[in-house]
């Protein structure tokens, strides 16, 4: 057994066609033109969705500041420094109770998703120009 398959591998031999090479360079640097591509477009899109996102936010969030008393709290820092000096604990503590927590977190996390989507789309403008730039150049 093994000594056909011996003489049937030494009779079918490998004839290599001078433009596979170049093909599948071709087919490598089409898909990762395209997937370069599909991330700028998602990652462009992911932040400029979230950037208009923060309009309505950053209002709901000055909305739920001035009605959680916090600029009145606030206020009282810099009105009366001798008051504020006898009772800067309650005031720290009625400053912290007074935050709209959620809200903050919201526009906070709108903001993060903003700054990480136009890293990643810079990083992918940067990487597109410096991917096909060249022939011999591939960047994974």
């Amino acid at each position: 057994m093994q000594d056909k398959l011996t003489k049937v591998f030494q009779k079918a031999k490998y004839n290599e066609s001078s433009i596979l090479a170049e093909n599948v360079w071709n087919t490598i640097v089409a898909r990762e033109k395209r997937n370069t591509q599909t991330k700028f477009w998602a990652f462009f899109s992911l932040g400029a969705t979230s950037l208009a996102g923060l309009v309505p936010v950053f209002k709901v969030l000055s909305n739920d500041l001035s009605q959680s008393g916090f600029y009145e709290y606030s206020s009282l820092i810099f009105s009366d420094t001798g008051l504020m000096l006898s009772y800067w604990k309650e005031l720290s503590f009625s400053l912290a109770e007074s935050l709209p927590i959620m809200s903050i977190v919201f526009t906070l996390s709108l903001l993060f998703i903003v700054f990480l989507s136009i890293k990643y789309v810079l990083k992918q403008i940067i990487n597109n120009q410096l991917t096909f730039s060249g022939p011999a150049v591939l960047s994974f």
